[in-house]
């Protein structure tokens, strides 16, 4: 039976990733409504054929991150908003969410570039290592080794990986 995890960076510029047990996987970026946020979440679902995966063996593992004393005011609210809008859409679509910090996720990817361009170019050489046919965006790298590393910890037990 297929398991299939799918994760969010919730920021404005962050994606969405679906990633099942059978190495299907699905990324897009962050809509910028909450209507086509719901919409992709529908299409994740459809893309993995909900009815023959019930709806126990998929879970949304969201990096749950903070505003941080120096973002304005404007831009914590708005990916506040996004936040609460990814979990309210899996909650409507009885989909578990789990949060995890960047921190945690990012450690099961050894050392890492401190600053935040690099990081970031860094986790898309990654994560296009991992998955070389998906076409892997600044955007949605995060959200595939989100993803990614909720899979593999959840299950590798499991199903005998690693």
């Amino acid at each position: 039976m297929a398991k299939v995890v799918i994760g969010i960076d919730p920021g404005k510029s962050g994606g969405i990733c679906a990633y099942s047990n059978d190495d299907a996987i699905k990324v897009m970026k962050c809509p910028s409504d909450a209507e086509s946020m719901a919409d992709s979440v529908r299409t994740m679902l459809n893309n993995f054929a909900i009815d023959r995966v019930p709806i126990s063996e998929i879970i949304a593992i969201i990096e749950n991150v903070h505003a941080f004393p120096t973002d304005s005011r404007s831009s914590s609210f708005k990916f506040g908003t996004n936040f609460g809008t990814w979990l309210g859409i899996c909650a409507a679509n009885k989909i578990k969410v789990r949060k995890v910090t960047p921190i945690i996720w990012m450690r099961k990817y050894g050392e890492y570039p401190k600053e935040k361009a690099e990081r970031k170019r860094y986790f898309k050489m990654l994560a296009s290592s991992y998955f070389p046919d998906i076409k892997v965006t600044l955007k949605t790298a995060d959200a595939i080794l989100i993803a990614r590393y909720y899979f593999e910890e959840q299950y590798k037990l499991e199903d005998g990986d690693k």
